[in-house]
């Protein structure tokens, strides 16, 4: 039985049932009425009960292939897995290629819709071709495939996203507002992130690797001084965006820290603003009183892509790399060479 979904939890799973293995597993499936299944390949899914050493274990539906296999569709718990391993070993089914692996992975519908585009494409083969055109041709097809490649990696690799700013700049509680939960603790006692806490995520359909830093401010401790050395060394390589408590505003010592970041967001909104000082650029202001969780994820993916010049994630139009191997494989093409054999 190979696991078709990505490993982890998740809402459902699909697996897949050799067809030496559909008679132990028909055996564990009751329909409606109690009675066996009956299956025809091609036919719709049928919903059934999995019974395990005489207890029931899930709902499911069940369909037949065309090869004789078996696909089953569980619920993703971890618990329902774990009987079906015990029962009849679960493997994980190898991605083919990096589209496969990005359709399992995908968190947002632009990702998915970028892994079905590049499935159906063979990479390898739309290399080929490029690299039979005349030379002309061949330059402007490579430059556009480049620039595809640019958005559908942004699509399939996260971004880390660092957030900076002073102690209780409102840092934490924007960091939890994006991910839909209370994942870092909040508080008025400064200090209270320590380590850099880091989560996946989709923002505008693009996704992000979030870190959350110690607060920049006086350290109280050795402790203190640690925590704010690993968040600074958090940022390298990270897109940063700085935070700045509303109420209190920017002064002079933030100049550094956030003349650094790609975004500066002002916090707190709901409370009487300080004034906003002319040297320090402002580009949005949020509440996480006020505003639910997806407007503001919605509005700081929109203002990073547009830092970052990406365009409305999605399907890219034809074919692109996914990782560096097919970035590499497009760099390698001779432009200026004359036309290749076919």
């Amino acid at each position: 039985m190979k696991l078709l979904t990505s490993p982890g939890l998740a809402g459902v799973a699909v697996l897949r049932v050799e067809p030496e293995e559909r008679a132990a597993v028909l055996a564990c499936l009751r329909g409606p009425t109690g009675r066996p299944c009956a299956l025809r390949p091609g036919g719709a899914p049928s919903r059934a009960r999995l019974q395990i050493d005489g207890r029931d274990v899930d709902d499911v539906l069940l369909l037949e292939r065309s090869d004789g296999a078996l696909e089953l569709h569980t619920h993703g718990a971890p618990a329902v897995l774990d009987q079906l391993d015990a029962r009849f070993g679960v493997t994980v089914a190898a991605a083919r290629g990096a589209a496969d692996q990005l359709l399992r992975d995908a968190m947002s519908t632009a990702q998915f819709d970028v892994a079905t585009e590049q499935r159906m494409l063979d990479f390898d083969a739309e290399l080929r071709a490029l690299a039979r055109l005349p030379a002309l041709a061949r330059q402007a097809a490579r430059a556009a495939a480049l620039d595809r490649s640019r958005v559908a990696m942004a699509l399939a690799r996260p971004q880390r996203l660092a957030l900076v700013g002073r102690q209780n700049a409102g840092k934490s509680t924007l960091f939890n507002h994006l991910l839909f939960r209370e994942r870092a603790l909040t508080g008025d006692t400064p200090g209270l992130t320590r380590d850099p806490i880091t989560e996946v995520t989709t923002l505008g359909g693009y996704p992000y690797e979030l870190v959350d830093t110690a607060g920049e401010g006086d350290a109280a401790s050795s402790l203190d001084a640690a925590a704010i050395e690993r968040g600074r060394a958090s940022r390298a390589g990270a897109l940063v965006v700085g935070v700045v408590d509303g109420a209190r505003g920017p002064d002079p010592g933030d100049a550094e820290l956030l003349g650094g970041c790609a975004l500066v967001v002002r916090s707190k909104r709901d409370l009487p603003l300080a004034g906003w000082p002319a040297w320090c650029r402002l580009d949005a202001s949020f509440s996480a009183r006020e505003q639910p969780p997806q407007e503001v994820r919605e509005a700081l993916g929109a203002l990073l892509a547009a830092a970052r010049d990406l365009p409305v994630p999605g399907a890219t139009g034809g074919f692109a790399a996914l990782d560096d191997a097919q970035l590499d494989a497009l760099k390698r093409v001779d432009v200026d060479g004359p036309k290749a054999s076919p």
